[in-house]
């Protein structure tokens, strides 16, 4: 298995897992949006058909159906008639620059840091987990993400930081663990990545990382939630510094 199809089958099977009881629409729509803004599924992906979904979530057909047009409201999927056709992913216009501003600008210092308080601790937790039960070849998989040295383009950092905390959840092998991170990185990780637009928080995120890797390769619990927090920390603080440059 090839290390781009090992980072996605454990965060995409928490995705689709069974519902822990025939639900609503609402919480099929909650999960895939949820799935959408984090970058678990991504721009111009197809999803499974209406069929396949309400088999993979153990829900009725209508439910399923009922999800996707609330989906399609949001302007989440689009769908396409025809002998190609089913339902894709549109997330090209979430991370808008101009609207993480305008959303930072409008949060209370109280909400930064309670958002963030559940950040780092969620996240800490997993990466302790993780030691335990990472391997050489997870490890590698996370290695794989980060952008190449020289690499400044904040979108490839972006995109590659939350690939790797979603990649690290995942390691936990708890599919309940995996889809509270990819909710939190819906609600609050566009937002907790606007520092790495500058090359020198990039620098301390790669740092940051590296010292996550080597301490999931010594099973070291301890220093990989010291990593993950020195990490997440200097975001908080970053976007902090940002926030009272705005007003």
């Amino acid at each position: 298995m090839g290390t781009t199809a090992r980072h996605g089958t454990r965060t995409r099977n928490a995705i689709f897992a069974p519902l822990e009881e025939v639900g609503r629409a609402t919480r099929v729509e909650q999960r895939l949006a949820d799935a959408i803004r984090s970058g678990v599924l991504r721009d111009g992906e197809r999803l499974p058909s209406e069929a396949e979904l309400a088999a993979m979530l153990g829900v009725a057909t209508v439910t399923a159906r009922e999800a996707l047009v609330a989906l399609r409201a949001q302007g989440l999927i689009s769908t396409v008639r025809g002998r190609n056709g089913g339902s894709y992913v549109t997330r090209a216009r979430l991370h808008d620059p101009d609207a993480q501003a305008e959303r930072l600008a409008a949060m209370s210092l109280v909400e930064l840091h309670d958002r963030g308080t559940l950040h780092v601790v969620l996240l800490t937790g997993c990466a302790e987990v993780a030691a335990e039960r990472a391997d050489g070849g997870d490890v590698d998989v996370l290695e794989s993400l980060l952008p190449a040295a020289g690499d400044t383009d904040p979108g490839h950092w972006r995109h590659a930081d939350a690939e790797l905390y979603l990649s690290l959840a995942a390691l936990s092998q708890s599919a309940r663990m995996t889809r509270q991170v990819v909710a939190l990185e819906a609600d609050f990780g566009a937002l907790l990545r606007q520092p790495l637009g500058t090359p020198e928080f990039q620098e301390l995120t790669r740092a940051c990382h590296e010292e996550l890797f080597a301490a999931l390769r010594a099973h070291d619990g301890d220093g990989a939630r010291t990593a993950v927090r020195r990490q997440l920390a200097g975001a908080l603080d970053e976007l902090a510094l940002l926030r009272a440059s705005q007003r």
